[in-house]
């Protein structure tokens, strides 16, 4: 009878993360750039043939050694993993195959995916033309190859950090990674990726950016409710900093508007959200009023609801006299927004780029301030 061998606990990470590039194991040996560490099965061969023994090198490397994996220095735990800008499709899948897989594997290399960035350049109609080319294309030519997101993921049970970015994944993520206990970052940003809002199970994210994927339907009614309040509420909102829905297909209007629960009369006072410093849900088509509630984001530097359906006025409570938000950067261009411009809004000190053009707006932006002249602004 064979005895049964017991894997180690670094055997077994890297029997997960092998996972991943499955696909990959009866294809041509070469398909992973030799600037990769690790990601690459043991051979198996008892013969000492050089690319038998550089695989069985590269598998034997620490799996916190391996390119775009990340380890807690203290307990070794895996933390991260930085397969973004194409790298996990590109590169450990060889969809692109060539140069083109070296060169992605190198700027992943070099790119901090985990920084939070907490500003938005403006999208030129030039550029938001060829970005819907672009998706066309990337359609019609992955139909027959459509990559799914890894669900062995999901049994990475001390993971913090994903990024997923750019790498044309199709289909839903799946329940597994939902669960993820202790995700602070997801970045599945510039995918294929569907279905309705995904609810994460974390208590401490910091950053959620499924934005330019597929997303579909209206937010949950109590989505931004105390946790406590209903199984769809985010239980997240009490740390989240970045939220970023932009460039999806989701509807209805924006949960905002008090009857959720975040806000509680009785105290006036917000627990959850007290962070947030961008709100991204610029490009969709959600309708109704921007809801009132907003000025109590207190944090709030970003506020993208750009190119929507959105009617109503400005609401007075962002720059409300008891303490204006910190915004820099306010989009609210391409909507159906009417009323007068508020001479309050001269109360945003901090704000760089104010755009509101293709609304119903009148009047002007006040110009008692020197730092008017920092405005990007373009008029109604």
């Amino acid at each position: 009878m064979p005895i049964a061998t017991v894997k180690t606990e670094e055997e077994e990470r890297k029997a997960i993360l092998l996972e991943l590039v499955e696909r990959n194991r009866n294809s041509p040996t070469d398909i992973i750039p030799s600037n990769v560490t690790g990601w690459r099965f043991p051979s198996g061969k008892s013969d000492a043939s050089s690319q038998a023994y550089d695989d069985d090198e590269q598998y034997q490397q620490p799996v916190c050694n391996w390119t775009g994996v990340q380890c807690d220095p203290i307990d070794g735990s895996i933390r991260g993993l930085n397969l973004g800008n194409g790298f996990y499709v590109g590169t450990l899948l060889g969809k692109y195959g060539g140069d083109a897989g070296v060169n992605i594997a190198t700027r992943m290399i070099f790119q901090r995916n985990d920084e939070i960035i907490l500003n938005k350049k403006r999208y030129s109609e030039s550029s938001l033309a060829m970005a819907n080319t672009r998706r066309a294309d990337d359609t019609s030519t992955v139909q027959a190859d459509k990559i799914s997101f890894p669900s062995s993921i999901g049994k990475l049970r001390s993971l913090r950090f994903i990024s997923l970015s750019s790498n044309q994944l199709w289909g839903t993520i799946p329940k597994s990674v939902l669960q993820l206990p202790y995700l602070k970052i997801v970045d599945v940003s510039m995918n294929n990726l569907e279905g309705s809002f995904p609810h994460f199970n974390s208590e401490e994210m910091l950053v959620l950016d499924i934005s330019k994927n597929r997303f579909h339907g209206s937010l949950p009614e109590k989505l931004f409710g105390h946790p406590e309040i209903d199984s769809t509420t985010a239980p997240y909102l009490s740390s989240i900093v970045k939220f970023d829905l932009s460039h999806n297909s989701f509807n209805g209007t924006i949960p905002l508007d008090g009857t959720s629960g975040y806000y509680d009369p009785i105290t006036m006072h917000d627990d959850s959200l007290q962070n947030l410093k961008y709100f991204d849900l610029g490009f969709n088509i959600f309708s109704g009023t921007i809801c009132n509630n907003i000025g109590n984001f207190a944090s709030l530097q970003g506020l993208f609801l750009e190119h929507n359906l959105l009617v109503g006025t400005i609401p007075k409570s962002i720059f409300r006299e008891s303490g204006p938000l910190p915004l820099t950067q306010l989009y609210l261009q391409q909507n159906s927004l009417s009323g007068t411009l508020s001479e309050s809004i001269d109360r945003l000190s901090d704000l760089v780029e104010l755009y509101i053009d293709g609304n119903k707006l009148t009047g002007s932006i006040p110009r008692g301030k020197k730092r008017r002249e920092f405005y990007r602004y373009r008029g109604c």
